[in-house]
């Protein structure tokens, strides 16, 4: 990198370190297009316009910088962000996974997959990835929300209840969103055992008359 290129990143990096995003844009973008083969340019200048909300662009910075090079974590990461922004829960999906190619430990990762199933309306595969990012954080409030409400949405009820329990223990900030939806998930697990139970009786009653029947 030249000593003018590092001059103009450091002073983006500085424009976006004090929230002036659209100066940092401007500086960014004088930047590539002195040094198209600068991958931290074009890194920096997706991270700036997902900032300010400007997903297409940004996408289109970030395979910029993988056109470049493409095995780092960061740059897959940010572009499932932008992606998913845009309500394109497939692509961010296999942004996300790219990702995990590189760093398959990522907690954060396995929590945004989780989100893409999510709203791909696939439970199953979302409670499977909400569970990888809690095995490898413990202490992740929020994958451990998102695995209550995916569980509450499968109507699995007992373990939203417990999941949605244990995330407000990590981050009392989450009650809140827990309370839009837990007084329903004990509601219908409370029918659901009287329910069961009503039907043990009948089967226990029906049984007791047949050994009558049978004497």
């Amino acid at each position: 990198m030249t000593g003018n290129s590092n001059e103009k990143l450091q002073e983006a990096l500085k424009l976006l370190d004090a929230g002036l995003i659209e100066r940092a844009i401007e500086v960014l973008r004088e930047l590539v297009e002195e040094k198209p083969d600068l991958i931290e340019g074009w890194y920096n200048l997706g991270y700036a316009l997902t900032e300010a909300g400007q997903y297409e662009e940004a996408v289109k910075a970030y395979d910029e910088a993988l056109s470049i090079d493409n095995f780092i974590f960061e740059i897959w990461f940010n572009k499932g962000a932008a992606l998913y922004e845009m309500k394109n829960f497939e692509a961010a999906r296999e942004c996300y996974e790219e990702a995990l190619e590189i760093n398959p430990d990522d907690a954060e990762a396995w929590n945004n997959i989780g989100n893409c199933h999510s709203r791909l309306a696939d439970g199953e595969a979302a409670i499977e990835a909400y569970t990888r990012a809690v095995a490898l954080k413990p202490d992740y409030a929020e994958a451990f929300y998102n695995k209550a409400n995916a569980h509450f949405i499968e109507e699995d009820d007992e373990r939203a209840i417990a999941y949605a329990e244990l995330a407000m223990q990590l981050d009392p900030g989450l009650s809140k969103l827990v309370g839009q939806w837990i007084n329903v998930a004990k509601n219908r697990l409370a029918s659901k055992r009287e329910d069961a139970e009503y039907r043990k009786k009948r089967l226990e009653k029906s049984g007791s008359k047949e050994s009558d029947y049978s004497d």
